[in-house]
């Protein structure tokens, strides 16, 4: 089953998955149903079953007759592979159980160079390595349409905790760009749910719901992707000045907050290649040599961006930490492109010490330079906690548990919900979440295969979250984008 992209126009998809013999959240598949009436989506359904078979026999007619599906669902529930468009394959053939913890594991390759789309009632996101040149591949599960039905025992009630009662939403533009997402009940009670900026309530539909907040990539001011800058703020890297008319993120969906990681690269004295001397050579040779203007044209940057009407928080990350590293260990006296800049930074540093406060170095540097811009700025520092509708959203994730390196997987246990940054590859992993990156896909330090992609976060008002990434220059697909400015695309 294939469905080619429209060159007339974008078709969109609302994905999900049923277990056998199970009932139905009426609520949410209320919900779901308006929800594709108001965006013209088809709704297709992955069923699978403890049982293995329902899919042994090709013949639906001798299948065991003891393997059933809500009556309401049966017209949309499929068993075979769906192409969607060119580069995404919805695999419904694929009957994983689902007291699987770890349901994508050993499917990175299963699609080939397709993203993929598996039925599964548990939430979870993978970005697999390809060719720096390539599309990166983004696998995904999408959550039930069916309440969790599992046998009591100890896989079974660790699956309930973890059953999503949830879909992915599917767009697919007339250039071939297509946009993946997830949406979630807000509970096992309430199938309300948000997407971008519209509420789903019994079988109603409204918009110009703010998010709480937006997540994005790390930043990287020096190697700032242009594309995602004008998409997501309607920035112009080279005027350093916002559009106030694009149809930007910011502009669409107006968040509450907007959540920023590893907002400077420093790039003239970058860790990663402070001992390569060619690139230090280049550094000089292109002006990119100076580090009190990298800082400098991260603070323009954010008070380029600044708006009246959302928080700006700017978290403590390795690369702004860099800053105050550089004050420590560099002999600058050898450095005669930064020597005053560093002097005027080791003199604060020491006038801090002596005061009794330890230098958050990099943050007073802002304020100092950019204070009466930023008014609704805040600099949340290591060991802080920012916690948005019980989303912990204070961890860049370059340290993990009792000082270890930072992964993702070091952040499923604490708790709290969280969404980090760091790695630059998003992913979903039970209650964590995290983004990708905002600057370069191609940086010079990073060599071979990478899973790095330019995905930010959302925070809906009822604390479900999404990764939402870039296509084609668009978040999403604007031809059915609606906010609370009404713009229309």
């Amino acid at each position: 089953m294939s469905y080619p992209v429209d060159p007339s126009r974008t078709r969109h998809f609302l994905i999900t998955s049923a277990q056998d013999k199970t009932e139905i959240h009426e609520d949410f598949w209320k919900n779901l149903k308006a929800y594709a009436n108001y965006l013209g989506a088809e709704i297709l359904i992955g069923g699978f079953t403890y049982s293995k078979r329902l899919f042994e026999e090709n013949d639906p007619t001798k299948r065991d007759e003891g393997v059933w599906f809500d009556n309401r669902i049966n017209d949309y529930v499929i068993h075979e592979k769906v192409a969607l468009g060119d580069n995404l394959l919805f695999c419904a053939e694929m009957n994983t159980l689902p007291t699987a913890v770890q349901p994508l594991s050993g499917l990175e390759v299963y699609t080939g160079s397709k993203w993929g789309i598996f039925p599964h009632a548990k939430v979870q996101l993978r970005s697999i390595a390809t060719m720096k040149d390539a599309l990166t591949k983004q696998i995904m599960t999408t959550g039930a349409v069916t309440l969790p039905n599992y046998i009591r025992k100890k896989a079974g009630v660790k699956a309930e905790f973890f059953h999503a009662i949830g879909a992915v939403v599917v767009s697919i533009a007339p250039d071939g760009a297509f946009w993946c997402r997830h949406i979630q009940a807000n509970s096992l009670s309430d199938g309300s749910f948000y997407d971008l900026d519209r509420f789903i309530s019994k079988g109603k539909i409204t918009t110009g719901h703010r998010p709480e907040a937006l997540v994005h990539g790390d930043i990287h001011r020096e190697k700032l992707d242009p594309v995602v800058a004008m998409a997501t703020w309607g920035y112009n890297i080279e005027t350093n000045s916002v559009n106030p008319d694009y149809p930007s993120t910011t502009k669409l969906l107006r968040p509450k907050r907007r959540v920023f990681h590893d907002l400077t690269d420093f790039t003239a004295r970058n860790h990663h290649n402070i001992k390569d001397h060619h690139f230090r050579f280049k550094a000089h040779f292109h002006g990119r040599d100076n580090v009190k203007n990298d800082i400098l044209d991260s603070g323009r940057f954010l008070a380029a961006v600044a708006d009246p009407d959302i928080e700006d928080a700017v978290i403590q990350s390795n690369h702004d930490n860099a800053l105050l590293k550089w004050v420590k260990t560099a002999d600058a006296k050898y450095d005669p492109e930064n020597y005053e800049f560093w002097l005027e930074c080791e003199l604060h540093c020491i006038r801090s010490l002596r005061e009794g406060r330890d230098p958050f170095l990099y943050s007073d540097v802002m304020r100092q330079h950019f204070g009466d811009q930023l008014p609704r700025t805040i600099f949340v520092q290591e060991d802080s906690s920012y916690m948005v509708k019980g989303v912990e959203l204070a961890i860049h994730g370059h340290y993990g548990a009792n000082g270890a390196k930072g992964s993702p997987d070091a952040f499923v246990k604490m708790g709290p919900k969280s969404i980090t940054a760091h790695t630059h590859g998003p992913s979903i992993t039970d209650g964590h979440m995290c983004v990708g990156v905002s600057g370069s896909l191609d940086m010079g330090y990073n060599v071979g295969l990478s899973s790095w992609s330019h995905t930010d976060a959302l925070v809906y008002p009822n604390g479900k979250r999404a990764l939402i990434t870039l296509m084609g220059g668009r978040w999403f697909d604007l031809s059915t984008a609606q906010s609370s400015l009404d713009f229309q695309g």
